[in-house]
């Protein structure tokens, strides 16, 4: 590392591992190439049990290994990485998922941009999948009767004519920087949404401290979306964005837009009972897996129920696979 790279201000880059270290040591290799050097590696390793531990552990200077002896979900985990590179005088912090991938431009895009602001902006890279080059995330807007926010369409011609700082009501947790004074204001993820909606309560928060939520349209990462969760449509998503959306609602939303919000999810699971006492035939076995997650999920929320799933939702969600 050069002398000029030494005195750019140290990025912790904080990186969730669950069953993923191939993704892992790809991300790795792809921030060897950045254009801003002086940043640190932190792996939080989710109690993974596919060798994860012993591949990640020679990734070398630069690069620190926490070893959580329990799956902490991508809220705690990330917790947990933040703290350590708050401890090793990080100036800025950069949540990034296992699975996405930066550009050279990436982080010094975001260094850049985050000192034009006073170092006081939550922000963001414009992600794309990995696989065809579409958008995945470039910003997103609440919606006026819901209060939830709705990504901006995966549209290339809207996404030209924006402008180069996007103004976004949240960030994606695949790719979110902020300053370490910005952290430390905010506070930590709220870790009983254990995965999704953690990243968009945590940018709520902080709008409500000043710090707006900004996308960089310079700051690219490809992401290959679903490592840890799996089918966007299967048992596992569900769960997780059905109850984490009620929660989200409770915490954010205006009182008429949660109630709105809680009753659709209470009547859409209510609605589907008979279906799915009476409608037995194979071709359905599928849909049954989904409704009961989501019906789990509604369940949860109403009596409390946070942090990690059951552990018959991922066995429905292993079944769910298996029919695919």
């Amino acid at each position: 590392m050069s002398a000029e790279a030494r005195n750019a201000p140290l990025v912790g880059i904080v990186v969730v591992n669950w069953n993923g270290w191939r993704d892992t040591l790809v991300s790795h290799e792809r921030l060897r190439l950045s254009k801003h050097e002086n940043w640190a590696f932190i792996v939080v390793d989710n109690a993974s049990s596919d060798g994860s531990v012993g591949k990640l552990r020679e990734l070398g200077p630069g690069s620190i290994l926490i070893e959580s002896s329990e799956n902490l979900g991508f809220a705690g985990a990330c917790n947990v990485g933040i703290a350590r590179a708050q401890d090793l005088g990080a100036e800025y912090i950069y949540l990034l998922n296992n699975d996405a991938f930066v550009t050279p431009e990436t982080l010094p895009s975001l260094v850049s941009a985050s000192r034009e602001l006073k170092d006081k902006a939550v922000l963001g890279s414009v992600i794309r999948y990995e696989k065809g080059d579409t958008l995945q995330f470039w910003g997103a807007r609440a919606s006026r009767m819901t209060g939830l926010p709705r990504k901006f369409p995966a549209s290339e011609q809207q996404f030209d004519s924006a402008s180069d700082r996007i103004d976004s009501d949240f960030i994606m947790g695949a790719s979110l920087f902020a300053h370490r004074d910005v952290f430390a204001r905010v506070g930590p993820f709220d870790d009983r949404f254990f995965l999704n909606y953690e990243e968009t309560d945590w940018c709520y928060r902080a709008r409500r401290l000043g710090f707006p939520s900004i996308v960089l349209k310079n700051a690219v990462v490809q992401h290959k979306g679903g490592a840890s969760i799996g089918d966007p449509n299967g048992p596992l998503q569900i769960y997780f964005m059905r109850r984490n959306r009620a929660l989200f609602g409770e915490k954010n939303c205006a009182p008429h837009q949660f109630a709105m919000i809680y009753l659709h999810q209470v009547l859409r699971s209510l609605a589907q009972v008979p279906r799915f006492i009476f409608d037995r035939r194979p071709s359905s076995a599928g849909w049954r897996m989904i409704r009961h997650a989501d019906f789990r999920a509604t369940l949860d929320y109403t009596f409390r129920r946070f942090g990690d799933c059951p552990t018959f939702i991922r066995e429905l969600a292993a079944s769910y696979r298996a029919l695919r």
